[in-house]
């Protein structure tokens, strides 16, 4: 390493400038679709929404708001008063709001506009030139004129007045949940947020939301659709200057949530340069060593202070993750903004083994050469580095198998870089250690690339602060041992600082520990605190029940914590408070998610629904006998679906059959035209009855036909309907409605019953998240303890790692249900994250262990000198690191902070309290220079009694 120093820096460079051309692809590498990241790839619901695709392909000339869930071109809008302080919402039906709604959507569809230019000749686009339409004509939002009083509606007069007045009165029905224009329904259930019922009719007074829609085509069009989607949104929702006074509006189409958690990604960069000047600082701070000069002045030692090598340990994640990400793009993997944390995961690493290095190098004799002190060094760090290392590489590696896409993916990106994190620890790290020990060795100071000043030739203050350093090393140590014999009144003398005072207060409580020939003579002040103080303070008996019965609190509270844990990513939590969709969930939140959703139901296989033997598996369920063969077929299919806590009544349910129905009722009282006799006459009569009726346009997107010939039998392949949701607010609710409207499609699965909803992707997600984090915890254990069991001679001390890593990731779960955090896709990331960091800090004070002599208290007070220092910076750092995440006002980036705060605390507790005291119980024995004895000789237990005592 020594000699060949600079290849390895050029190498190291090399790697880097190659990789970054990886970015060439990055914008086409990315991928923004939230349903790929956060859903399983082989999820149920990408089969139940294909089938929809199928039967009911997106047709842009026949086109009807709520039938199609294949469309892009889409923006919902949520129009709401403003709350007041006393009252709440106001009252929406209100005519100054309807006024208001009505003035918003009629400048959306005519004036909201943007510019085209084709063929050389400027234009400007509108909605109704960019709409998807039904018979040539858009959907305007008229369900606002019909929630106006009626002498709204229109200006009619003359003899027209008269019969207009007559539709408006008889043929319109306003209710909720479904209202009628004549026989043509209208389902306000969508449109009318928590309205106030006031009769059982469905009447209402009172409601908080109205929903507006808005439809563009796509295809050659799709360009001008999303640039007048977005303007759409940014018009809606501008807080400098707002559309209204009196409204406001949640706003969604389908780049919102993608746009959302790339806002999330943008807020992290600048955050991420925070980060990079905060750690420096902590590392520049922890790397300068003070030392107390003759005179009695502490000082910085700018000989053995190592600044150069801290601003190295800082790059080395830096470059990691511009390779890996470099290189992973130029693979052709994708790219999301939930990988955009990994970047703070490797840098605190990447300073957690920046501290381990440098731990060692201030074990090593500083009499010898500098190539013999890098080499004792690596030695020394290499395995405690390598096994924190590897364990990292494959416990993230592991999680490159879960079913989560955005798992997967954030695996993938960092077990690279963790890979090259190791790399650039070995290539460009240990050469920069190489640099700073020849100028060490050559007495240079370690900025200014320049022999230091010697601060037994100079008065200055200011050059012994700034220039000074440990020159004439021999005749220093020559002088510090006779500074010990000075007599109490010299003594007192040489004190000219209050920092100088403590030093040597320190100094002289521990000084006669120094005469050890085992130990550094320049050995940190740190490790002899370590050493002599907090090391056998807490391996103390009366220390160790106070630790046990802390643990019994801990891992009590954590299973605790770990059985009320809740399940699932609420799609608000995705992006920034301060973003738009934040709005548009918090409405939709207070009015339709409690009720008004609709759910699809696809019947692929349908059964002859006239012959009554055809239906057996519908009369089984049948409550009471029905009246007729219809209201028959009507009862025993559909009382489970509508009877759960997750719908609506049956008045909420949009069927095409309970239509047609009414309609053969109709005839036989009306017009005195019996019920059909055949199947074929029930077919071809239905048929018949779609071309007339007054629901036509909305029940023939619901059949799917065998035939279309007049001459054949009409059969109907598949057909479905809508369920009125309630009760469909959080994860939990979005998982057992999933569930529980597939366990009853399964039931009737000779029907081939198939149900969606628009949430199902997020359903899905959440019945993956515990099996998915069952299976990644067992085989990150699994792997560590492998990789612990070849990389650590002491199989105890392996199996004392995986433990302690255990205990961590159950507390880490356990605290997180008490701190407000679910588990979901972003919080499984994280807690794999942990092992990572728990495999740190563990690993390193069980194989410090494990390399230690002598019986089990000492080797544990040895391990505790030698880097329990170092561990306790790392995590601090970590911490550090993470503070700036406070700021960003997302869900993502707080359960990261939060999952992260958490398994650093508890891994310093484990690492430093309850791992030390667990080895020291379970490895018994000496181990001596010569090898291992289990036998004890008598001196040994003695001062082990001793102790304990």
């Amino acid at each position: 390493m020594f000699q060949f120093r600079l290849y390895f820096l050029l190498l190291s460079f090399a790697i880097l400038t190659f990789a970054s051309f990886g970015f060439i692809w990055f914008e086409k590498q990315t991928t923004r679709d939230p349903q790929y990241v956060f859903s399983p790839a082989n999820a149920p619901w990408r089969y139940e929404r294909a089938v929809l695709t199928e039967h009911w392909p997106l047709d842009e000339e026949k086109f009807w708001p709520g039938k199609s869930y294949d469309l892009h071109g889409y923006v919902d809008v949520i129009a709401s008063g403003r709350v007041h302080p006393d009252y709440g919402r106001p009252n929406i039906l209100n005519i100054r709001y309807l006024d208001e709604v009505a003035r918003i959507n009629d400048y959306i569809v005519h004036n909201l506009t943007v510019p085209v230019d084709i063929n050389g000749k400027h234009y400007d686009i509108a909605y109704t030139d960019l709409c998807m339409r039904y018979d040539w004509a858009c959907f305007l939002n008229d369900h606002i004129t019909m929630l106006m009083p009626k002498t709204r509606w229109g200006n009619f007069s003359g003899p027209f007045a008269e019969f207009a007045s007559d539709i408006i009165n008889t043929q319109v029905n306003i209710t909720y949940p479904i209202g009628w224009r004549g026989t043509e329904p209208i389902y306000f259930g969508a449109l009318v947020g928590a309205p106030n019922l006031v009769d059982e009719e469905g009447h209402f007074d009172f409601a908080t939301a109205i929903r507006l829609t808005y439809n563009t085509r796509e295809g050659k069009v799709d360009e001008y659709g999303i640039e007048w989607r977005r303007k759409l949104a940014k018009w809606l929702t501008d807080k400098e200057n707002p559309v209204s006074e009196l409204l406001e509006f949640g706003v969604n189409h389908n780049m919102t949530l993608p746009e959302g958690l790339q806002d999330v990604a943008d807020t992290l960069a600048p955050k991420f340069v925070g980060t990079c000047a905060i750690l420096f600082t902590f590392s520049f701070l922890v790397s300068v060593v003070l030392r107390r000069h003759s005179a009695g002045q502490v000082m910085i030692d700018w000989v053995r202070s190592k600044p150069l090598v801290a601003a190295a340990g800082l790059m080395t994640p830096v470059m990691a993750t511009v390779t890996s990400f470099g290189l992973i793009l130029w693979c052709g993997q994708l790219y999301n903004a939930i990988v955009n944390v990994s970047p703070f995961l490797i840098l605190c690493i990447g300073i957690d083994d920046l501290f381990i290095m440098s731990a060692e190098w201030h074990r090593t004799n500083p009499k010898d050469s500098a190539e013999k002190r890098i080499g004792h060094t690596l030695s020394e760090a290499a395995v405690a580095i390598s096994i924190t290392s590897i364990t990292d590489i494959t416990t993230f590696a592991v999680g490159c198998y879960t079913t989560l896409p955005g798992v997967q993916m954030f695996c993938m990106y960092t077990c690279v870089q963790c890979f090259f994190c190791y790399v650039y620890q070995i290539i460009f790290l240990g050469p920069v250690l190489a640099y700073a020990a020849e100028m060490e060795q050559n007495e240079q100071h370690a900025l200014l690339f320049r022999k230091a000043v010697d601060p037994e030739k100079t008065e200055s203050k200011l050059k012994l602060w700034l220039l000074s350093g440990s020159v004439n090393r021999q005749n220093q140590d020559v002088h510090r041992r006779k500074s010990k014999k000075v007599a109490p009144g010299e003594e007192e003398i040489e004190k000219t600082s209050k920092l100088g005072e403590m030093v040597a207060k320190l100094e002289h409580t521990l000084e006669k520990h120094d005469e050890d020939p085992g130990h550094n003579s320049e050995e940190t002040l740190v490790s002899k605190i370590f050493r002599e103080i907090i090391g056998p303070f807490i391996l103390q008996r009366s220390t160790q029940v106070c630790a046990l019965l802390l643990y019994l609190v801990y891992i009590s509270l954590a299973i605790g914590g770990c059985w009320n844990i809740k399940e699932g990513l609420d799609p608000k939590l995705l992006v920034r408070e301060s973003f738009y969709l934040s709005k548009f969930y918090e409405i939709i939140d207070e009015t339709f998610w409690r009720e008004g959703l609709q759910m699809q139901v696809v019947v692929n296989n349908p059964p002859d629904l006239f012959d009554p033997e055809s239906r057996k598996g519908f009369d089984e369920m049948m409550a009471e006998s029905p009246s007729n063969i219809f209201e028959k077929c009507l009862i025993s299919f559909f009382p489970e679906f509508e009877g759960t806590q997750y719908t609506m009544n049956p008045n909420a349910t949009m069927i095409w059959l309970r239509a047609y129905e009414n309609h053969l009722e109709t005839e036989v009282h009306e017009l005195n035209i019996q019920k059909p006799k055949t199947s074929s006459e029930w077919y071809k009569r239905c048929r018949d009855w779609l071309i007339v009726a007054g629901g036509r346009r909305l029940w023939q997107m619901d059949l799917v036909w065998a035939n279309t010939s007049f001459e054949e039998t009409p059969r109907i392949t598949a057909f479905r309907f809508q369920l009125g949701l309630r009760n469909y607010r959080t994860p939990t609710d979005h998982t057992h409605s999933c569930k529980m409207m597939r366990a009853i499609a399964e039931k009737h699965s000779k029907f081939n019953v198939t149900t969606f909803h628009e949430y199902y992707p997020f359903a899905d997600q959440y019945l993956e998240l515990t099996p998915s984090l069952f299976q990644n915890m067992f085989m990150d254990l699994g792997t560590i303890l492998l990789v612990s069991m070849i990389m650590i001679p002491e199989w105890r001390c392996a199996i004392a790692i995986v433990l302690s890593i255990a205990s961590i990731n159950v507390g880490v779960l356990g605290f997180m249900s008490y701190w407000g955090v679910n588990l979901d896709s972003v919080s499984i990331i994280t807690v794999i994250m942990c092992i990572g960091f728990a495999v740190d800090l563990s690993a390193h004070i069980a194989y410090a262990f494990s390399q230690s002599y002598g019986n089990s208290h000492t080797r544990a007070v040895a391990a505790l000198e030698t880097l329990g220092w170092p561990v306790f910076l790392g995590a601090s750092s970590t911490v550090l690191g993470i503070l700036l995440l406070t700021l960003v006002d997302s869900y993502i980036v707080q359960i990261f902070f939060k999952t992260v705060f958490l398994v650093i605390n508890f891994s310093i507790l484990h690492g430093l309290i309850f791992l030390p005291i667990l080895l020291m119980k379970i490895v018994r024995g000496v181990r001596t220079r010569d090898g291992e004895s289990n036998e004890k000789p008598k001196i040994q237990m003695e001062m082990e009694s001793q102790t304990a005592a």
